[in-house]
């Protein structure tokens, strides 16, 4: 595997972004779009959390 996306992958891993080695093991693999999007909503909800207050 090519370094960038080793290192890629290394950052994904420590933030738990994905956690399934189904998807962490082949970075060159299409991935269905629930798998993106479910990636997207837990980064949106660790910098903006849903039950945080507005204050």
């Amino acid at each position: 595997m090519e370094e960038h996306k080793a290192e890629i992958i290394r950052k994904i891993k420590a933030y738990g972004i994905i956690k399934d080695p189904q998807w962490l093991d082949r970075p060159d693999e299409l991935v269905p779009l629930w798998v993106m999007l479910d990636a997207m909503v837990k980064l949106i909800e660790r910098f903006d959390p849903p039950n945080r207050p507005y204050d």
